[in-house]
């Protein structure tokens, strides 16, 4: 099981730079083998070899065989060569979480970069970080990460081994060190309320994953907020937490639909939540006066294209906001730190027709 617990590959990489400025090394002198930093540093060998690969992939020092590791250069600091995109590949194939646009603006602010996905498990995430992790350290290609929607292990794992990377979405309350670029959830919440409300709906069905990230509570309390501003006692509102199941969805649906005395207003967090909405009022053969209405956090679509459902984009476009993570990862890759580092890019409401509402104000 993968863990976090020990001292950070990125704090030991620091302590042997101190090192190496105490015993003023110059570039081509030396350093101590890994068995004579450990007992140096007091930590165990797995880790300063690590701490280890981590400078060489800075281009700080250089570790030949015969050689042993010599110093490279004072700091250097080396140009990113990959990124790896961590993600789940149904997330990425169904949400909508990565569009085109968005690789594009990637690559164009980091050109020359090769760029790989790598899918996630849905079990077992922190281990399959952590390998990846490792593959990374023994590299010779300086590489970064861009994580999407990664659990709090995985986000402190990548803090741990001090390589470059960048949050694509909203980084966990109890992480620190990682620059995150994402859209204001909270704001996201607050206009999809706010549109279901002027839509007539009284009671209101709130359908998120199964999985609840950092982000759904910022939703969450944008969409209370906003329906409590409204009158809407809690008793009208229900929370359900679902799987990508169709039928799972459906059912649920169903039955909040047949519990309902109201118009019900249905705000999804993604796509095939709201595709089981749908499938539960056409098999419960409801009125159209009585359909529920549906809004939608999470759609994949471009500026051109109306989506099917009311739901929020970025006031940036998406070639902009990969632009802004490739900024972010190439400014953790040289070592200096984002100002701010979490940004937050506001967002406003596209309505079916393909037409935007006006933006709340962003925080």
């Amino acid at each position: 099981m993968a863990t976090v617990a020990g001292p950070k590959i990125a704090a030991v990489a620091q302590q042997i730079i101190d090192d190496i400025r105490r015993r003023n090394l110059r570039p081509g002198d030396p350093y101590l083998n890994t068995a004579e930093t450990a007992q140096l540093l007091r930590v165990s060998g797995s880790t300063v070899n690590r701490a280890l690969q981590l400078l060489a992939q800075r281009g700080v020092i250089r570790r030949r065989q015969r050689q042993g590791t010599l110093i490279a250069a004072d700091e250097a600091q080396s140009t990113l060569r990959r990124v790896h995109i961590v993600i789940r590949e149904d997330h990425l194939r169904t949400e909508g979480l990565w569009a085109d646009g968005v690789l594009f603006g990637l690559q164009s602010a980091l050109p020359g970069v090769d760029v790989q996905f790598n899918f996630r498990p849905q079990s077992e995430e922190a281990e399959y970080v952590e390998r990846l992790i490792d593959d990374v350290l023994r590299a010779r290609q300086t590489a970064g990460f861009v994580l999407i929607r990664a659990s709090v292990a995985a986000q402190r794992l990548v803090v741990a081994s001090g390589l470059p990377a960048v949050v694509s979405g909203t980084l966990h309350p109890s992480v620190n060190g990682l620059p995150s670029v994402e859209r204001d959830q909270q704001q996201i919440g607050t206009l999809l309320a706010e549109h279901l409300l002027k839509q007539g709906c009284r009671q209101f069905l709130i359908l998120l994953r199964d999985r609840i990230t950092a982000g759904d509570h910022a939703m969450l309390d944008g969409a209370h907020a906003a329906l409590a501003a409204a009158g809407i006692p809690l008793a009208d509102v229900a929370l359900r937490c679902l799987p990508t199941d169709e039928q799972a969805i459906a059912a649920e649906a169903a039955a909040q639909l047949a519990k309902s005395t109201d118009r019900l207003g249905c705000l999804c967090r993604s796509v095939p939540l709201a595709q089981g909405v749908e499938t539960a009022t056409k098999s419960l053969r409801i009125p159209t006066k009585r359909r529920p209405v549906i809004a939608v956090a999470d759609v994949a679509h471009s500026a051109d294209v109306p989506s099917p459902y009311a739901c929020t984009q970025t006031t940036i476009t998406p070639l902009e906001y990969g632009a802004e993570l490739g900024r972010v990862l190439a400014a953790a890759a040289r070592g200096s730190r984002p100002d701010p580092d979490r940004r937050i890019i506001p967002v406003c409401l596209r309505l079916p027709t393909g037409k935007r509402s006006r933006s709340a104000p962003s925080r």
